[in-house]
């Protein structure tokens, strides 16, 4: 389980039938979880990358996505990248290459952020900050300009 429901449902649109409780999918995350956990994995399977262009649905006070207007439905390109802790620098600095590389020849422009640990966050605190340490290591290494989007 991912836990996202635990840190989210109140985001969420959900309801109940036949007593159990249904939610309109609000995120991929849980679903790549799922995938990625459907049966025991190897190291050697990693890194394992997964893509969805899905329709998500969120239940978000006004502003929260979109200035003042409320989102409600929006259609997300999203990635996770399920991948060891010391392949981290290696697969950010490949995604970022992509970025580079798709963008020059679109001809558009970008601007790098790294986003670090929100307060209501999933996980061991050791785990985060390794990550967070090996994500500036990776965009350090890129080369570009980057800034800090705390939390």
């Amino acid at each position: 389980k991912s836990g996202h429901w635990q840190h989210y449902a109140e985001n969420m649109f959900s309801f109940d039938v036949e007593k159990e409780k249904y939610a309109l999918k609000p995120m991929n995350c849980p679903g790549h979880c799922i995938i990625f956990g459907h049966r025991p994995r190897s190291w050697r399977e990693l890194p394992l990358r997964l893509a969805d262009f899905g329709v998500l649905h969120r239940n978000e006070l006004s502003g929260a996505l979109s200035g003042l207007t409320r989102v409600r439905r929006m259609q997300q390109d999203d990635a996770h990248i399920f991948c060891t802790q010391d392949q981290i620098v290696e697969e950010i600095r490949g995604c970022l290459d992509f970025l580079r590389c798709v963008y020059g020849v679109l001809g558009f422009t970008y601007e790098l952020e790294l986003s670090t640990r929100p307060d209501k966050y999933l996980g061991e605190i050791e785990v985060w900050n390794d990550a967070e340490a090996r994500l500036k290591q990776a965009l350090d290494e890129f080369g570009e300009p980057w800034e800090i989007n705390k939390g």
